[in-house]
């Protein structure tokens, strides 16, 4: 037996989250066992918990996408006592889309430790496919700074990859202490992004947009038209607007994102933390000639390509908590009152 927090059935964490003794994972052909070292939190883990509306998942189910850890036992290739992290994006494997390495658009593609059948990180051990394992190395970046990128950094890359982030290019991304508003900021940074605005509620948190290199952060407790805000950052005028959007909210900011766009501007969207049904001004997104993506994670090969600026040093993930695995309800009632400035991660390994 292992120690892991699966829930039961879903709802508020103090109703559903467990810290118990739990089965240990059996493999299946194809996969590898292993010890977690860290998990990181996201938004993700806390719809999970709560429930999607349609989506069901098998039951008791672990959270947890961000896993970073050691091999177990020696399988598929891998040796007992390497350290690794997890791709999260299971596949088929077989595919036209997986065998381009677009895994991302495979029909089976489900996130491991989210809404799916796959358990996670919440847990001393965890059993994944050989094919998402990622050998860290001695070399590779520490096991914290491995347990931030898989989910916030590789989504955030994907789409500042999709919609031509870099220099000459203007961007708002919200949130600025929010995993997926840290990671474009420093990915931004890192292509050469020209303009960077940002939001972020209260003076501290806009103290840490700035240090982690937004050009520009606007309080949103100190503002009721954010539009006009981006438009007064760039110049002002009838088409002044950004280039790209990375709207990671949801139903309450589609309106303000399309509004903060110039004319043929990209508009990115991962996530529905205010609500899943927005409401899109139809004129203003057909009059600006607005491209709209959707994304989830990216690919195995962009974590690869993750991995390599953590290790050149360019990108620094920042840290602002490490709860114990027992502690994995605090850990997420602290995002879900938004009171971190950071990545989260949960400590998974028995001392």
């Amino acid at each position: 037996m292992m120690k892991a927090v699966p829930f039961y059935q879903h709802g508020p964490t103090v109703d559903v989250l467990r810290y118990e003794d739990f089965p240990d994972p059996e493999p299946a052909r194809g996969q590898v066992v292993i010890e977690v070292e860290y998990c990181g939190v996201n938004h993700l883990d806390i719809w999970t918990r709560m429930g999607i509306a349609g989506k069901k998942i098998k039951l008791p189910h672990i959270c947890g996408c961000d896993i970073v850890g050691t091999v177990k036992k020696s399988a598929a290739g891998f040796d007992a006592g390497e350290r690794v992290m997890v791709y999260p994006g299971a596949s088929c494997g077989k595919c036209a889309h997986c065998k381009a390495g677009r895994e991302n658009l495979c029909s089976q593609f489900a996130i491991i430790g989210g809404m799916s059948d796959y358990n996670g990180g919440y847990a001393e051990k965890v059993a994944v496919p050989a094919r998402n394992v990622i050998r860290l190395g001695k070399k590779g970046p520490d096991s914290k700074a491995a347990a931030t990128l898989a989910v916030s950094y590789l989504t955030a890359w994907n789409m500042l990859s999709a919609n031509g982030a870099k220099k000459g290019k203007s961007l708002l991304v919200y949130g600025a202490a929010s995993g997926v508003g840290m990671a474009t900021i420093q990915l931004a940074r890192a292509l050469g992004v020209s303009t960077i605005i940002t939001t972020a509620a209260g003076p501290e948190k806009a103290k840490f947009g700035k240090k982690l290199g937004a050009h520009h952060v606007i309080d949103r407790n100190e503002t009721k038209d954010l539009a006009g805000e981006v438009a007064a950052r760039l110049g002002g005028g009838a088409a002044a607007g950004v280039d790209i959007v990375i709207d990671h909210v949801g139903a309450a900011t589609w309106q303000t994102s399309i509004a903060s766009l110039k004319p043929g501007g990209r508009m990115a969207v991962c996530g529905m933390t205010s609500g899943n049904d927005a409401t899109v001004p139809v004129r203003m997104f057909y009059s600006k000639q607005v491209t709209m993506t959707g994304a989830l994670l990216g690919t195995k090969a962009q974590l690869v390509q993750l991995l390599k600026l953590v290790q050149a040093r360019r990108i620094k993930p920042v840290i602002d908590s490490v709860f114990p695995l027992e502690e994995a309800a605090q850990a997420q009632d602290r995002m879900e009152k938004g009171l971190h400035s950071g990545k989260i991660l949960l400590s998974c390994f028995r001392r």
